[in-house]
């Protein structure tokens, strides 16, 4: 049934009959009296920019004030919509990334809740395996990764990654209770291994130097016996960490630290090296191979080469000069 509205009316609904708003009868309504109503659908077409509006008198100046006003309120209106959408869908997007972080994903745990409970080290395969386990409640292990650091030759760095247990759910997510963790560390020789959180919070699980101390008091009983003029009394052999490969073979450095005077000494403490008197630390490194028969070779600085002529360590100890005086510590 037809109905004629008054066009006060119509020209009221005429907003929500852009937007698409209205209920079906009054959308009906509108189009019927658009059809036959010449001042109506000028109102319209103004309304939605398909005429410029005439500008004869104050009455159609008002009409086009009013209509100007409200299609900017319109726009302001979408703007802040738009806005608030968007606002809501970050804060969405921040607390889901924060819940996959928390207890999907994980985040480095701190070295103090952490045990190493047993330390394998594979001399054929040259591997090293760590076991240990997380001693915090509400966490669980996710993940166990390790990486060389950035700032140290021959140190690599062992991550654990934990979440919490998810609340209520004991039953929903596997691994609940994952406080255990293992790590097979490749091609570990050489290196020494850190638990780090990352890097600043660091705590020694294994040293390569003192798993191998017997290896290494061999070789450097082996130094001792083949260059002239080294004195196990007198000159200190000090581990430069690392593996160092030359020609294909594999092989480790020791610096040297010579006793200058009579009343001059040395002994090791907690792996360290502590001397009395007057030193000096030699311009060169001994090399040595890992294998047997060992190979030797001496590391001049002032050539930047490798030599067997072993008559350059007497040379540098008698014209080495005293560097310090009294106690000194040294790594």
């Amino acid at each position: 049934m037809n109905r004629t509205y008054p066009c006060e009316i119509i020209q009221d609904l005429m907003p929500g009959y852009i937007d698409g708003i209205l209920s079906m009868t009054g959308e009906n309504s509108v189009k019927e009296h658009l059809q036959e109503c010449d001042r109506c659908r000028q109102y319209y077409e103004e309304m939605t920019g398909k005429i410029q509006p005439a500008a004869d008198d104050g009455t159609v100046l008002k009409e086009q004030a009013a209509i100007d006003g409200f299609k900017k309120l319109r726009k302001h209106t979408r703007k802040l919509k738009l806005a608030a959408g968007a606002a809501g869908g970050l804060l969405l997007l921040c607390f889901l990334a924060l819940l996959l972080r928390v207890y999907v994903i994980g985040r480095p745990m701190s070295t103090a809740p952490l045990q190493i409970t047993r330390c394998i080290y594979d001399e054929e395969k040259d591997s090293l395996t760590l076991q240990g386990t997380l001693n915090v409640s509400g966490e669980r292990v996710k993940r166990v990764v390790y990486k060389e650091s950035d700032n140290e030759p021959y140190v690599i760095n062992v991550l654990v990654y934990t979440a919490e247990t998810i609340p209520f759910l004991p039953f929903f997510s596997a691994g609940q209770e994952q406080r255990g963790f293992e790590i097979t560390i490749l091609d570990a020789k050489g290196y020494d291994i850190y638990l780090a959180c990352p890097e600043y919070d660091r705590v020694q699980v294994y040293d390569w130097q003192k798993g191998h101390y017997e290896k290494l008091a061999e070789m450097e009983r082996e130094i001792y016996a083949r260059i002239p003029g080294l004195d196990e009394e007198t000159d200190a052999l000090d581990y430069v960490r690392g593996i160092e490969t030359l020609d294909g073979e594999e092989g480790i450095c020791y610096s040297v630290t010579t006793m200058l005077g009579d009343d001059a000494y040395y002994w090791r403490f907690n792996n360290q090296l502590v001397m009395y008197g007057d030193f000096a630390v030699l311009d060169l490194d001994i090399w040595i191979s890992l294998e047997e028969p060992y190979h030797i070779l001496i590391h001049d600085y002032r050539t930047g080469e490798y030599t067997e002529d072993f008559s350059v360590v007497a040379d540098r100890k008698q014209n080495a000069e005293p560097e310090e005086l009294i106690w000194t510590q040294q790594q």
